[in-house]
């Protein structure tokens, strides 16, 4: 049997957390989420011992204590997190942000959507990408065990 789909979701707003999970239990309820509240914490989980690593990151820009730029540039530089698909799901639509991500390692940057039809289908099109689309490394192969 293998392994669930596993995603951390970086989100400092829990309205926005809980509205992205119960959404996302919508179009994949076997996909497993862990959330957190900023990148500290989201580095700090991902760094514990043996925490198991996520298969993505959901990151959000704006958030307290450290935000997803900050969180980008310090968890690129951990060897064992660097390939980590890392998308960015934020409101901003400024170009120095998108910028931003994209030079900070990020695989992806998506606008957060506007209506619950669109926040539907964009999650469709995420998980489906993520799971189905694209070759992600395996945690062996992230971890190098």
């Amino acid at each position: 049997m293998s392994r669930p789909f596993t995603l951390l979701l970086v989100e400092d707003e829990l309205a926005d957390a809980e509205l992205f999970q119960d959404m996302l239990v919508e179009v994949a309820p076997d996909i497993q989420v862990t959330h957190v509240e900023h990148g500290q914490a989201a580095l700090d989980h991902l760094t514990r011992t043996q925490p198991g690593r996520p298969d993505l990151i959901v990151l959000d820009l704006n958030m307290p204590v450290m935000n997803g730029h900050d969180f980008l540039a310090q968890a690129k530089t951990i060897p064992a997190l660097r390939g980590i698909p890392v998308l960015v799901l934020s409101t901003s639509d400024h170009p120095e942000d998108i910028h931003r991500a994209y030079d900070g390692q990020a695989s992806g940057y998506v606008l957060k959507p506007g209506t619950y039809q669109e926040y539907t289908q964009v999650l469709s099109t995420i998980q489906a990408y993520w799971r189905g689309l694209v070759k992600l490394p395996s945690v062996e192969e992230l971890t190098g065990t």
